[in-house]
């Protein structure tokens, strides 16, 4: 009898096991058990120099709670000393560990079942609650008071990992049906914001960035050859739109960021370094930061299963030695060395531009853009191009 008992609570340890772990497997592309990290009631500043307005996912969230240190618009604020309004958001999934962040329009993902239980504000809800705090701040303030604020203003409008994340196991046909839609509701609170806080003018100034091919993130596994190919497909339907967009605009300035470049030439740099050859452009010298890694994440961290079972939960995440050196944090966002110069090209990029227009090269067009570089792709690690 005895034996019979404790064959009984074995099966069902391992019963109550199964059911958590299929639990975590089974949500494990949705975001319905992942809650925001930040719910304090947002104010802007009564007075600044410059200011820097952000709207995105967690690429750019200065208040994610790890240990990455400064993101990219941290970095960008630092170097021409501005105020920084912060409204991007990232969430924890408390069973997995994990992080995501914003979408463009949370409609999408109900759409495709992603859910938006998370509660985190797309780019409506973000601008939405930066209009309700601004208006608070601009009682009282005089017409000249007021283009003075606009004038001394930048936005940053940051989405896209989380969107393409959202399609990649998606039909191409309908991915490239969502992208189109999300592109036009981006430009539309563009056009929202001009009309409720700039007056319909063209005196806007935004830093528009695209996103990266996600299939270079340590976090992205193919499950099959349509699945690798079509995510690449997708990235480039929603940069060339996004391009598109920033082009025909015409309520103010926007800068648009090329963030895909900008990583390829970081892996680049790395890959070229290894093989010995340096290129006239400068890749290959390797010599900031001295990228040890560009493949794996410098924080490795164990499913929600193992984080549930482990008796010691100081060792669920382990951090690699140089994290500087690292060209990735996690499974899903850039480490410190990477936000640096991000933040490094796009303050270039804006000075003269956004930032005291008429004293760089004196462009008067739309849409300033950086140039991606005229070389090969980066060589994708096998085990992420093993199902192309």
């Amino acid at each position: 009898m005895m034996r019979l008992s404790n064959r009984f609570y074995a099966l069902c340890a391992v019963a109550a096991c199964t059911i958590l772990y299929s639990a975590w497997f089974l949500t494990s592309r949705n975001f319905g058990d992942i809650v925001p990290l930040t719910s304090e009631k947002f104010r802007t500043a009564t007075s600044f120099d410059q200011r820097l307005v952000v709207f995105g996912d967690s690429w750019s969230d200065n208040d994610t709670g790890d240990e990455r240190g400064h993101v990219w618009t941290d970095q960008l604020c630092e170097m021409f000393s501005c105020h920084q309004e912060n409204l991007a958001q990232t969430a924890k999934s408390a069973l997995r560990g994990k992080y995501a962040g914003s979408v463009v329009d949370n409609a999408e993902l109900d759409l495709f079942g992603r859910l938006s239980q998370t509660k985190l504000a797309d780019f409506k809800g973000q601008l939405q609650q930066w209009l309700d705090a601004e208006s608070a701040s601009l009682a009282g303030l005089t017409e000249e008071q007021i283009r003075s604020r606009q004038e001394r203003t930048i936005f940053v409008v940051s989405f896209g990992v989380w969107d393409i994340w959202s399609l990649v196991t998606k039909d191409y046909n309908t991915a490239t049906g969502s992208v189109e839609r999300r592109i036009s509701t981006l430009v539309k609170q563009l056009n929202y914001l001009s009309e409720r806080w700039g007056s319909g003018s063209d005196r806007l100034k935004v830093i528009l960035t695209q996103t990266v091919d996600v299939t270079f993130l340590p976090g992205f596994t193919a499950t099959g050859g349509d699945e690798y190919k079509d995510a690449v497909r997708i990235l480039e339907t929603w940069n060339k739109g996004l391009r598109q967009a920033a082009k025909e605009w015409d309520r103010g300035t926007i800068y648009l960021f090329d963030t895909n470049a900008f990583v390829m030439d970081r892996i680049r740099d790395w890959q070229l370094y290894a093989a010995g050859i340096e290129e006239e452009n400068g890749l290959g010298k390797n010599r900031d930061p001295g990228w040890e890694d560009v493949e794996n994440a410098c924080v490795e961290s164990e499913s929600g299963f193992q984080v549930m079972m482990s008796k010691d939960k100081s060792k669920v995440k382990e951090t690699c030695e140089h994290p500087d050196k690292y060209l990735f944090w996690n499974d899903m966002h850039l480490g410190p060395s990477a936000h640096r110069l991000m933040a490094t090209e796009i303050y270039h990029g804006i000075d003269g531009v956004l930032l005291n227009p008429g004293a760089g090269s004196g462009s008067t067009s739309k849409s300033e853009e950086t140039v991606a570089k005229s070389i090969p792709a980066p060589k994708r690690h096998s085990r992420r191009s093993s199902a192309a």
